[in-house]
């Protein structure tokens, strides 16, 4: 285990924090800070921090916080050993292999996640050899020449082909003794009734599909032969991969789109490595979907607008129409950019001097809502009628409706219905009242409210045994008390070296406070952690029990000590010199509602037969000369 924490220190003290994650999410400087949308839940306004100096993050809406280990496991939904590997890749550092069994396999084997993982990289390096093979690759290689796909972007899209055989991965399989049961979960191998295996994927172009950080979580296929069906075809959705959030070419395009602030969204995977070889590599698509409230939200992280290109068609249209209801209802600027007739990005892009056309194209979308309005003012325009003008007026009202546009913010609804008024004529009273009367009926159920994550819960107190029924008084007690915790947490670890500090009664901190006098389990398990490394003389800073606790899976853990930070700097208020202030009057809190619940709980053994009266009462007598007055117990906090 010694070799590991080195490693673990090592790898963590090479990655700086605020690179790591603004590879992932456009982060803006925020004082000594910086701030960003939370990708943890379904942030519409920064409310994560990061911070260079203590190397951590904190969002102060979900609650996510952590170090780089942490960010990456969250992000990426990685167990520690990947966590610490990726890292370590990323660094250029090279991990040491040990023995002891502490990574997740143990004895049960790797999970589903990691066989997936494993048979997707093996199948990579398959595909990619048929198609460097003489005879296996050849019909794929002359696709891509006469596609006119360089090497350069085999290269850097990873991609491969599938031979013309029905068993060729499933006898390679066989053959090396490679996990079968990966490929069988990637959905790379079928079963006949037999029991015998059959390849998924047979003579086809093979475009591996990465996530975010470059690891294959799915394949598609393009069929190379006229007579096959379906011309593209997809691995199904696995633990890795999810088709309504994944977007193909994110890998390549993730940072290109943060330092545009916008993503281009084209059609498919050709399209996408066209536009990468002509130098336009902010551009990702879909795979075969319409834009997603999954796809919006992982692109919100990186940009503030995003241009979808199309044709001018049916399916166009619907595509726009798809752009509003996310306009509306995903705070993203999105707009439509329409190709000429009879070309796509590959064909335009191949022309004389197309990359500017189609920097041009790009730069000149419409807004998605202009773009709609625009073909309302041609129906008003073509109807003959004042009927037939009410109609048409009436009927894109309820599709803004139907589309989401009460879920909008109020900001954005008062935009659109300003122009609603404008282009209809009618007043932004009248649009409201249309508004609401086609607006889809919430339901009349309200939902449950969440339980509390880690309530107080003063187990064995008779006075309080169930804090959601206690009067508020006693309710204010408990979080103050709570947060009194945190800080003691906070100002041990941000100062370790008061742990032996004498209290105002002589005692010292570290005899006088210990885990079992916490109110709530988590705050118990935390201090337990801190008190334990400072009883044994161990390093203790909040990096290092960060990574700790990233290594054991403890994210609420890692959450709860990112918060007890947060809370201990609000106080002090960037002045260290007040960390020990603030530590003493906490200490002091939780030892005095300790001891007020002791003698509580003394009071009420005095009517216990069995009770040892004499002592109770010397104990009593003790309690009321050190304490005169009753405890009152202060609320902590800025």
């Amino acid at each position: 285990m010694h070799h590991r924490d080195d490693q673990k220190n090592e790898v963590q003290a090479a990655t700086d924090i605020v690179r790591l994650i603004g590879e992932h999410v456009a982060l803006k400087p925020k004082g000594k800070e910086f701030a960003c949308l939370c990708p943890f839940h379904d942030d519409k306004n920064p409310s994560m921090y990061v911070s260079p100096q203590k190397q951590i993050f904190k969002c102060f809406v979900c609650g996510a916080g952590g170090d780089a280990f942490s960010f990456v496991m969250k992000y990426h939904k990685m167990t520690f050993p990947e966590a610490l590997q990726h890292l370590a890749d990323r660094s250029g550092i090279t991990l040491r292999r040990y023995g002891g069994g502490g990574d997740e396999q143990g004895e049960q084997g790797p999970s589903e996640r990691q066989r997936i993982a494993a048979a997707n990289e093996s199948a990579v390096g398959f595909f990619q050899s048929i198609l460097r093979h003489p005879e296996h690759g050849r019909v794929a290689r002359d696709y891509l020449a006469q596609r006119g796909i360089s090497d350069e972007m085999v290269e850097a899209f990873g991609l491969g082909a599938a031979p013309d055989r029905w068993d060729g991965l499933a006898e390679t399989i066989a053959h090396r003794g490679w996990d079968q049961a990966g490929f069988d979960l990637a959905g790379l191998v079928k079963a006949r009734g037999d029991g015998s295996r059959y390849d998924a994927l047979r003579c086809r172009l093979v475009f591996p599909i990465y996530d975010g950080i470059g690891r294959p979580i799915a394949f598609g296929g393009r069929k190379l032969r006229e007579e096959d069906e379906p011309k593209y075809l997809n691995s199904p959705e696995t633990r890795l991969f999810n088709k309504s959030a994944t977007l193909y070419g994110l890998h390549r395009a993730k940072k290109p789109i943060i330092d545009a602030k916008t993503a281009v969204l084209v059609e498919g995977y050709t399209d996408v490595i066209a536009c990468h070889q002509h130098g336009a590599d902010n551009v990702v698509a879909a795979l075969g979907t319409a834009l997603t409230a999954e796809h919006v939200r992982e692109l919100r992280r990186y940009c503030e607008k995003v241009v979808l290109v199309m044709d001018g068609d049916d399916a166009g249209q619907k595509a726009a129409d798809r752009a509003v209801e996310v306009f509306l209802t995903e705070d993203l600027d999105v707009a439509l950019a329409i190709l000429p007739d009879g070309h796509d990005p590959d064909s335009l892009l191949k022309e004389e001097g197309g990359i500017e056309r189609w920097r041009g194209l790009v730069a000149g979308a419409t807004d998605a809502l202009d773009h709609q309005f625009d073909r309302v003012r041609q129906q008003l325009d073509a109807a003959d009628t004042l009927t037939g003008r009410q109609r048409a007026a009436e009927g894109y009202v309820t599709k803004l409706a139907e589309l989401g546009l009460a879920r909008a913010g109020s900001i954005r609804r008062s935009l659109v219905i300003q122009r609603l008024s404008g282009m209809l004529h009618l007043s932004e009273q009248a649009i409201q009242t249309l508004l609401n009367a086609r607006s889809p009926r919430p339901s009349r159920a309200p939902a449950p409210l969440p339980p509390e994550a880690d309530a107080p819960t003063p187990e064995g107190d008779a006075d309080f045994p169930d804090p959601s029924l206690a009067d508020a008084e006693t309710r204010r007690r408990l979080q103050a008390m709570a947060q009194a915790e945190r800080q003691v947490i906070a100002g041990l670890i941000a100062r370790g070296d008061l742990f032996g500090m004498e209290l105002p009664d002589g005692r010292h901190l570290d005899e006088a406070v210990a885990p079992g006098d916490f109110t709530t389990p988590m705050n118990r398990d935390l201090f337990g952690r801190v008190h334990d490394r400072l009883c044994d003389g161990a390093e203790l800073t909040l990096a290092s029990l960060l990574a700790d606790l990233a290594a054991e899976r403890l994210e609420s853990l890692a959450d709860l000590a990112t918060q007890c930070d947060a809370e201990l700097e609000q106080l002090i208020g960037g002045d260290p010199q007040r960390v020990e202030a603030v530590l003493l009057t906490a200490a002091e809190a939780v030892r005095t509602y300790h001891r007020e619940r002791q003698y509580q709980q003394d009071r009420r053994s005095l009517h216990e037969d069995t009770a040892d009266r004499s002592q109770l009462l010397r104990r009593l007598v003790e309690h009321r000369r050190s304490n005169p007055s009753p405890v009152r117990i202060a609320r902590f906090g800025p």
